[in-house]
């Protein structure tokens, strides 16, 4: 009697070559059908559209903060400062290299935190904001510096990395030291990704409308931008090269969501973070209603973390996503969290005017 092998049950089999075989990264997308078709050009329109209205909302509020810019010199009223520590500012997406200086001329008016702001790029340090006046060494009582990336539309971690170089330049020029770090927009993804990558000498860590959670306005142009929906994209000011940077603004995408599974281990590499938001116009929102409370940019919700430290404000055209770096509340708010101390001859130093930037013609071009 010749013994018969039991026989293995098993699903049916693909032939070898169709196991190994491997989509092209060339082949065409798959085609859709005439009504498929429609409906995602429909689905492109609305987004454009949304783009369309949000944009012109955007172009307002940026139009009253200008003329509250060019009526009051901001942070005018504000006290002259000490810093207790050098303090690192971080750009954000399209941030045009003149945001900080409100901000950066106060802090320098009282003399007792170096006699001008350092710019920082690529590991070099310069004493311009366009980093064509290279400095041969950082003074040691430097203690305002800000960073400028390679480029404004660089995402999150690029300018991580290089964050990590301008950090490196200032340890070795004023030798171990702890800073505090504030992140304008986008450069609180940026500066959240260098302390995921295992950042440094931070002290206290603070954001200015920063889209921890992501942004409807970055899903719109996401869209926009892949699909290449020109007469939108034109419109807002928008460019092939930041779909990257969209990428990691709109909400719900992997690299965002990511970051945001690891904010515990962030958090633990500073000593304390705050998270400043604006509530003064509509903005896009991620839920059923097209607009939401916000800057105009980040929605209010949008704009913060679980378990994170906050504060809201409101009321002042200088809360514009845009200008947020240099209203008087969030000065305040900064000076109290991070420590800086109230000169006697507060506000006695006289401010240099600073040269008002052109107008935007597009919503996005400037951030």
């Amino acid at each position: 009697m010749i013994a018969v092998a039991p026989q293995r049950l098993t699903g049916p089999t693909l032939p070898p070559a169709q196991v190994l075989q491997k989509p092209s990264p060339d082949a065409p997308p798959p085609q859709r059908s005439w009504l498929g078709e429609v409906w995602e050009k429909a689905r492109d329109t609305k987004a454009g559209v949304d783009l369309l209205m949000a944009g012109s909302l955007f172009l307002r509020g940026i139009g009253k903060a200008a003329k509250a810019e060019a009526a009051k010199r901001p942070l005018s009223d504000m006290p002259d400062v000490k810093l207790n520590r050098p303090v690192v500012l971080c750009p954000g997406w399209n941030t045009e290299h003149n945001k900080f200086d409100h901000l950066t001329n106060k802090l320098v008016a009282s003399g007792q935190n170096g006699s001008a702001a350092v710019y920082l790029s690529m590991g070099k340090a310069y004493q311009d904001n366009n980093c064509t006046a290279p400095l041969d060494q950082i003074p040691k009582n430097s203690k305002v510096f800000v960073n400028i990336w390679d480029d404004p539309k660089t995402p999150p971690q690029h300018t991580a990395v290089q964050l990590q170089q301008n950090m490196d330049q200032i340890q070795a020029a004023l030798g171990p030291t702890t800073v505090d770090l504030v992140g304008f927009s986008m450069g609180g993804l940026a500066s959240r990704k260098y302390l995921d990558n295992g950042g440094e000498h931070i002290g206290k860590f603070v954001t200015l409308g920063t889209p921890h959670q992501g942004t409807r306005f970055g899903q719109i142009c996401d869209r926009l931008i892949s699909n290449k929906v020109d007469w939108a994209t034109k419109f807002g000011g928008l460019e092939d090269q930041d779909l990257p940077a969209m990428q990691w603004l709109a909400a719900g995408k992997p690299d965002l969501l990511a970051l945001n599974e690891r904010w515990p281990q962030q958090r633990a590499r500073v000593e304390d973070s705050l998270f400043i938001r604006s509530d003064i116009e509509l903005t896009p929102s991620t839920g059923f209603l097209p607009f939401a409370a916000g800057d105009g940019l980040v929605q209010l919700t949008h704009a913060t973390l679980p378990g994170a430290a906050e504060v809201v404000f409101k009321g002042t055209p200088l809360l514009n996503h845009v200008t947020m770096p240099y209203d008087e509340q969030v000065f305040t708010e900064m000076q109290k969290f991070l420590g800086w101390e109230t000169q006697p001859t507060s506000n006695a130093t006289p401010l240099e005017p600073l040269p008002q930037p052109p107008r935007p013609t597009t919503p996005y071009g400037q951030i």
